[in-house]
């Protein structure tokens, strides 16, 4: 199940997290653009708490390296690598489908196994993907990079709908680049798909990968896997593989519909003795396909597609319509001026210690009329776009006074060329305890992010000049009427709304409709205070061009 995120993370979108292992997250995303929605893609990026972490960032940079250089239709394909807010990331290919453990998985629930010939399909395309890697050269100085994916498994192969299979994840490919030679005694990739040299230590080539493609062919075959021990017993598991050619046995034993000639490519990709076992993915791939077309000459790839879309049918039509309304709300966000991401904070007053309080997003749109958001400022900067006799600058911490008490006043010139006066040595805002995390949650408001949300607005017309009268300083006698424009608070996501309680200046608005009507120029205090987010604050005023 994934997991709606709908964030900006640089020039892209992120929709929802569909996946998170010890390294990195997945998500699927779209260009942060209006014209961005015509292609998914999906962004890797190194976890928050992995950044410090030296051999982390290696394994993350030593899969760009590597595959950034790859162009085959076996292979995911990466389309940009770099950095955002010192994260890490890859943006790559999105593949619509499967990877191979899920399927398996959604096999053993309804207690069927895939059809012989597309097994073998399924093996033939992720081989002949892994071939085009091991046999890569570099395309500058000719050299084979002797590349060996040594983490091949039913998580790292993908199946998409329409029957296309990718060979994805090459984070602990052991390649000739520079920095990536492995440490002695190290063993690296998922245990029940090692292979005997990897297990002992010993020099790693191609065959390794052939030895864990014909593990996956035969939990394929069988449904069931195959180095695995009860209790999760680790040294049982490396003597099983140590000891394959006894242990091993050929698939027709589990499933009778496997013929003998299949025994033999299964059996013979996991040979013990390397010199015996397929000397590469690529004679693996002839066997298997020349298996199918004397066993199946009739077996089609359509025949994959229909099978998988037959099993995830349901899934299918959830997750799309699932996109379709991450997309829809990615595209209004991004309309309204989506905000980065930022990490959730932690406020031990109103929740646990160290429990993440939720990102609540809060935006305000107007009603009629259109405003730019040029036209809207926050407290921290109330523009002066006329010039009365008095006008001030106010300073975000003075706090206003019903009592007019006198204030020293220093002329600032305003952007009209008149001079206004600047209040200066104003008494800072009290508003009880808390004043750190407000004042940083202020600054991330400022900035255009927020814990609480943010807020938005458009304009599109000329409208009357009009002033800002603070209540510290007499305007002139002479004053237009402040002009009157409704907005509406947006909340998402939008939920809890009987408990939500919405206030500006002070006046309770209500939580369905959420209408209020707000005079131009006036400075505005809008507050909303939601059942598990983080409260949400931020002064500002509309003013008029």
């Amino acid at each position: 199940m994934s997991e709606p995120v709908l964030k900006k993370f640089g020039k892209y979108f992120l929709l929802d997290r569909v996946g998170e292992g010890g390294m990195a997250e997945i998500f699927r995303a779209r260009m942060a653009s209006e014209d961005g929605s015509g292609r998914l893609l999906v962004i890797k990026r190194i976890l928050g708490a992995n950044n410090a972490n030296p051999e982390f960032v290696k394994m993350f940079k030593a899969e760009v390296q590597v595959t950034m250089r790859f162009n085959h239709p076996n292979i995911v394909q990466l389309y940009e690598a770099g950095e955002e807010k010192e994260q890490p990331y890859i943006a790559m290919e999105f593949v619509d489908g499967k990877n191979l453990r899920q399927i398996l998985g959604k096999l053993a629930s309804k207690q069927q196994r895939l059809p012989t010939a597309a097994v073998c399909y399924l093996i033939e395309q992720a081989a002949l993907g892994l071939h085009y890697a091991h046999a890569f050269k570099d395309r500058i100085s000719g050299e084979p990079l002797n590349l060996v994916h040594r983490d091949v498994s039913p998580q790292n192969i993908l199946l998409s709908y329409d029957g296309t299979v990718k060979v994805i994840d090459f984070g602990i490919a052991k390649a000739n680049v520079a920095g990536e030679a492995t440490r002695t005694g190290v063993i690296k990739g998922k245990l029940s798909y090692l292979s005997p040299e990897q297990v002992l230590g010993e020099k790693l080539d191609p065959r390794s990968d052939v030895f864990a493609l014909g593990i996956v062919l035969w939990e394929l075959l069988t449904g069931k896997r195959l180095f695995v021990a009860d209790g999760d017993n680790e040294f049982q598991v490396l003597k099983m593989i140590e000891s394959c050619n006894s242990f091993v046995k050929p698939p027709s034993t589990i499933n009778k519909d496997v013929p003998k000639e299949l025994d033999q490519i299964t059996l013979l990709a996991m040979n013990r003795d390397t010199e015996k076992r397929f000397q590469s993915a690529e004679d693996l791939a002839k066997a298997l396909r020349k298996f199918v077309s004397t066993q199946y000459p009739d077996f089609t790839v359509s025949d994959v597609s229909t099978f998988v879309k037959r099993l995830f049918q349901e899934n299918i039509v959830a997750d799309h319509k699932e996109l379709q309304q991450l997309n829809a709300q990615a595209e209004e966000l991004i309309k309204l001026g989506a905000i980065e991401e930022v990490a959730a904070a932690t406020v031990g007053s109103n929740t646990s210690p160290g429990k993440p309080i939720r990102k609540d997003e809060t935006r305000l749109t107007n009603i009629g009329n259109k405003f730019e958001a040029k036209q809207i400022t926050t407290a921290d900067k109330i523009a002066i776009v006329s010039a009365p006799t008095h006008q001030v600058v106010v300073n975000p911490a003075a706090k206003v006074n019903s009592q007019k008490t006198p204030t020293k006043l220093n002329s600032v010139p305003n952007r009209s060329g008149y001079t206004a006066p600047h209040v200066v040595n104003a008494p800072p805002a009290t508003n009880g305890g808390g004043g750190a995390m407000r004042a940083v949650v202020g600054l991330l408001l400022f900035l255009g992010c927020g814990l609480g949300g943010y807020v938005y607005w458009s304009q599109n017309k000329e409208l009357p000049k009009a002033d800002l009268d603070t209540g510290m300083v007499q305007t002139p006698a002479k004053s237009v009427a402040s002009k009157q424009v409704t907005l509406r608070v947006n909340l998402f996501p939008d939920s809890d709304l009987d408990k939500t309680v919405i206030t500006v200046n002070a006046q309770s608005v209500d939580p369905v409709q959420r209408k209020v009507t707000v005079g131009v120029g006036e400075l505005i205090e809008l507050r909303v205070d939601r059942p598990g987010f983080s409260s949400y604050r931020q002064e500002f005023s509309i003013k008029e061009s």
